[in-house]
């Protein structure tokens, strides 16, 4: 081989190298939505992405969002709509993404089974139990209603960086994002059910698909938003009975990474779309319409 045959050899596997090296998907976001990911990558590695390098890490949304701003995420699965302050970071960082719904899902309130007799919970009374400002003065369950046990409430919370956590609060007590100092605080969902289960005075939140694989046994309370008590189902989450607990989840696309030579970015962001209903269905979610999923695949052309 002459020298300059050996060069050209080594230009070429140089290059081939340098784009199998960007043939990565970058995902960061919603802890709510890891078990969703989980799934799907292991799936997506086993056909048309064999041998596509993923750097995943499920700290939460706000986390995802984060990332997804400062460039060091393409995908953000997210359990909140990116707006606000992320929204205005990401406008400050000129980074462009799609918006792309994937799923319905359900804040579930948890408690510890002994408390089923209480039959149901009022939005006011969970205002009571996890404002961060009731923190260290709330601390028994007679002082939530009257003819409760005079025992020790104990709160349970998923952490700040939690999509849910905002979410929840922002329905419950107005505070996004702020945890009472006094809980019990965790980064999972299953983990957050593991604490409930084991201790008779607890009491927290979680989604309904971590639910749905959570071998933890717990009450998931019936919540009265001022019509009766409704429990979180995929019926009562499609006729919005169960509205104020209910959102969509989201996945987010960093445009920029859309128009990557190699076109992973959008080779994966097509087969999930193909696919988001039957992942939500088997993860506990409650999926979508067809309709709304082709939406997403022609946003994906459009970039």
């Amino acid at each position: 081989m002459t020298t300059t045959t050996l060069r050209i050899a080594i230009l070429t596997l140089g290059l081939a190298a340098s784009s199998m090296a960007s043939a990565e998907l970058k995902i960061a976001g919603s802890d709510t939505l890891e078990p969703y990911f989980q799934n799907a990558l292991s799936q997506y590695a086993r056909g048309s992405g064999a041998g596509v390098q993923v750097k995943a890490d499920y700290k939460g949304t706000t986390q995802g969002f984060r990332e997804l701003c400062e460039g060091r995420a393409t995908i953000v699965p997210a359990s909140s709509k990116l707006e606000g302050d992320a929204l205005a970071r990401c406008q400050q960082s000129r980074t462009e993404f799609i918006e792309l719904p994937i799923a319905y899902d359900a804040v579930v309130v948890i408690a510890h089974p002994s408390h089923a007799s209480m039959g149901e919970i009022k939005l006011a009374e969970l205002k009571t139990i996890f404002s961060p400002e009731n923190g260290g003065k709330v601390v028994r369950w007679s002082q939530v209603r009257a003819g409760l046990p005079d025992t020790p409430l104990n709160v349970v919370s998923l952490d700040t960086k939690s999509g849910t956590t905002a979410f929840f609060g922002g329905k419950v007590h107005g505070m996004k994002g702020f945890v009472r100092h006094d809980a019990k605080v965790s980064a999972n969902h299953q983990e957050i059910a593991k604490l409930v289960a084991a201790d008779p005075n607890a009491i927290g939140f979680i989604s309904i698909g971590a639910l749905s694989e959570s071998k933890a046994t717990v009450w998931k309370v019936p919540v009265n938003f001022g019509n009766g008590a409704v429990v979180a189902s995929k019926e009562s989450i499609l006729n919005d009975t169960y509205a104020p607990f209910s959102r969509l989840l989201y996945v987010y696309v960093a445009k920029s990474a859309l128009q990557e030579k190699n076109g992973e970015v959008l080779a994966f962001s097509n087969w999930l779309m193909e696919r988001a209903g039957k992942l939500a269905s088997f993860e506990g979610f409650v999926p979508l319409t067809d309709a709304n999923y082709s939406d997403n695949a022609r946003k994906l052309v459009a970039k």
